[in-house]
């Protein structure tokens, strides 16, 4: 498998082609707003139940192993059957899951769905394989920011719509999640068109241990899981936590306001895909985006454990969310710009499988260290991993030519 290190500055850009890009980008709107429907009132959800936060991450958990197993799947199904094919089975299992979901009558079976759900996540590999098809390694990194933004944008009407029907019930969300997953499913089915990639060499067997044999492909992957830890350590107990300790004028931490957090992170992640990623990218090299990535993180991270007020405790979501929200694109654009046109899926589903494991970790790990509310420890092991990262990134990334 030839993999090749690309420059680390993009050359000028090219047109993005905008009539294949546009379906994908208002499908990827319409799936995340279903998934942020769900987000905001699962915590409380589970917790309703009889669940303690340690279940809470193992719920969590589940949905990432269910990527872990998917991911590298549905990514090379994608390479072989086509994107369009496979992003319907993933949009079906989805909405199946989250009627699962919404008659689930305990926790065993909020589980089962979850984990049905996390199976679908490879979805993020075939959409980012899509772009990459009608993209050039010049335009990339933008059209992966387009596709992020979009995703924003639905995780803001998700969120919004969660937090006015969160006052009906826990379970009306959900329901919505479902309604705006089939809508998916259906524009998916209208308007994708069903082109396949380049055909693949004969005799090739894609795996991990190929995959990774590249150093390059091997760093960014390692990279990303120190990335996605520190991220998915304070993403998955983030409303246990203030749900425990914050008080804002007498008012406690319910899903109505983690529905407006996850607002404010969609409208940061519009802003950063949009905006910021644009900008950065004319003046920062990749090494040098990637560090700014851990130290947004770190910084937000320190922040939160300080918030005792809503405009601290917003500063801290506008950090963490500006980390999280440029690295995606970035890190996909990185990966898809060192392999092959006819890999993209196989490579960006395989990838996406390994940062799982980041994925399934952290949400139990930090719903251990929650259980026993060590606060700190828990934001300082958050810390920690975005340090050691950046120190990764500082040490073995290439650095650009001399000019």
């Amino acid at each position: 498998m030839t993999m090749e290190t690309l420059p680390d500055r993009p050359a000028a850009s090219k047109t993005l082609g905008w009539r294949q890009i546009l379906p994908v980008v208002v499908i990827v709107c319409v799936y995340a707003a279903g998934t942020a429907a769900v987000l905001p009132v699962l915590p409380f959800h589970i917790r309703e139940m009889g669940g303690s936060p340690l279940i809470l991450g193992i719920i969590i958990a589940s949905e990432a192993l269910g990527q872990f197993a998917s991911a590298p799947l549905f990514g090379q199904l994608s390479d072989r059957l086509g994107r369009k094919s496979v992003l319907l089975l993933c949009q079906s299992i989805a909405a199946l899951s989250l009627l699962l979901l919404a008659l689930a009558p305990n926790l065993v079976i909020i589980l089962i769905a979850r984990a049905m759900f996390g199976f679908t996540v490879g979805n993020i590999s075939v959409t980012a394989a899509y772009i990459a098809d009608h993209s050039s390694p010049d335009n990339r990194r933008q059209a992966m920011g387009i596709m992020m933004g979009a995703a924003g944008l639905g995780g803001i009407i998700g969120a919004g719509l969660s937090g006015l029907l969160s006052e009906i019930s826990l379970n009306a969300p959900i329901l919505a999640s479902f309604v705006l997953v089939l809508f998916a499913l259906l524009v998916t089915s209208l308007t994708l068109e069903n082109d396949r990639p380049a055909e693949r060499e004969t005799g090739e067997r894609p795996s991990f241990k190929a995959i990774l044999a590249a150093p390059a492909i091997r760093l960014v992957v390692m990279v990303m899981l120190f990335h996605f830890f520190a991220y998915g350590m304070y993403m998955s107990q983030m409303p246990v936590f203030l749900g425990d300790t914050f008080i804002w004028d007498g008012h406690a931490f319910t899903a109505k306001e983690l529905s407006y957090l996850i607002m404010a992170d969609g409208a940061v992640n519009i802003f950063a895909q949009l905006v910021l990623m644009g900008w950065l990218s004319k003046y920062l090299t990749e090494r040098q985006l990637i560090l700014v990535l851990f130290a947004l993180l770190a910084i937000g991270f320190v922040t939160a454990g300080l918030a005792s007020s809503i405009p601290v405790l917003l500063l801290a979501v506008f950090l963490i969310s500006t980390g999280d929200a440029l690295a995606k694109p970035t890190y996909m654009a990185a990966l898809s710009n060192r392999v092959p046109t006819n890999r993209q899926g196989i490579v960006l589903g395989a990838a996406q499988s390994l940062v799982a494991l980041a994925d399934i970790t952290s949400p139990v790990i930090g719903g251990f260290i929650l259980g026993f509310a060590l606060y700190g420890i828990w934001i300082g092991v958050a810390i920690a991993t975005a340090m050691i990262g950046a120190v990764i990134v500082a040490s073995r990334f290439p650095r650009p030519a001399a000019t």
